[in-house]
């Protein structure tokens, strides 16, 4: 049941993006930089299955009864298109993949060094996405060459993580691409340092860094005071004015999306079993 739903979305998917010919991109996860799953393309009255793709279920990151359900950023397939183009990342096989909307066949892949599990967002020619390995890459959306790659972690320290050999600093913070900067965060252990960059999205080069949010001593939801900060996992939001930040089972944290000011993060917003972002 499983696998035949991930079919059948993946090509949904391409139904509603090729059985129009050239229709309107979906460059990221649920269709723009504020994630409004809202597009001013007009389908037609039928539609028609033009192919479609089996993918073995996902490995999720989080399986524990604590986690499973409030951490489901990477349960299922969440392709974006480009042009005539399909992406998907894939955290079973540590790959990016894409495909011609038209025919389903492959076109490209390429391998990360960890588990991909945000989707990816793409504008330009380019398409970007992040990895457990802790990095940021940027490649060229009509033939995978890499670009530029950026590194979130301090440094290349490894560390046994959800069953893998990731990065110390995963970078679970998926990237929001908006005004020619791919915003992104790593490092899901907020006492290790946590890290969100506002990149350059040409040529990767830092216009802002904030990581001085990670330690912030402020109350649990268990009552407690704790030094406990921002852990980024999940899908970032980027408006005309703010970075909005998931954190995983916490409330989203708030930034300045110019400069990368810390404006609101407050763990303990509406009390113990509240949140999932």
């Amino acid at each position: 049941m499983h696998r035949h739903w991930l079919q059948v979305a993946l090509a949904t998917y391409v139904l509603l993006f090729a059985a129009t010919g050239r229709a309107d991109d979906w460059p990221m996860w649920r269709y723009d930089a504020e994630r409004s799953a809202a597009s001013s393309e007009r389908l037609p009255d039928t539609l028609r299955r033009l192919w479609t793709r089996a993918f073995p279920p996902r490995q999720p990151a989080w399986l524990d009864p604590l986690n499973q359900d409030l951490m489901t950023f990477d349960r299922v397939l969440e392709p974006i298109v480009l042009g005539d183009q399909l992406f998907v990342g894939l955290n079973d096989r540590d790959q990016l993949v894409a495909f011609d909307t038209r025919t389903g066949v492959q076109r490209w892949s390429f391998f990360a060094e960890a588990p991909v599990r945000l989707p990816p967002v793409a504008g330009d020619d380019r398409v970007y996405f992040c990895s457990d390995d802790g990095f940021l890459y940027c490649l060229r959306a009509s033939d995978g060459a890499l670009q530029w790659r950026f590194r979130g972690a301090p440094n290349p320290q490894h560390a046994i993580g959800n069953r893998r050999l990731v990065s110390a600093w995963p970078a679970r913070g998926g990237p929001v691409l908006r005004d020619d900067t791919v915003y992104f965060g790593a490092s899901i252990w907020p006492f290790m340092g946590t890290f969100l960059y506002a990149l350059d999205a040409r040529n990767g080069a830092v216009r802002w860094v904030n990581d001085t949010t990670g330690s912030q001593y402020q109350k649990q939801p268990h009552g407690a005071p704790s030094f406990a900060g921002v852990g980024p996992q999940g899908a970032l939001v980027a408006t005309s004015k703010w970075l909005l930040v998931p954190g995983g089972r916490s409330v989203p944290a708030v930034f300045d999306r110019r400069d990368g000011t810390f404006r609101y993060f407050e763990i303990n917003a509406g009390g113990k079993g509240t949140g999932g972002s």
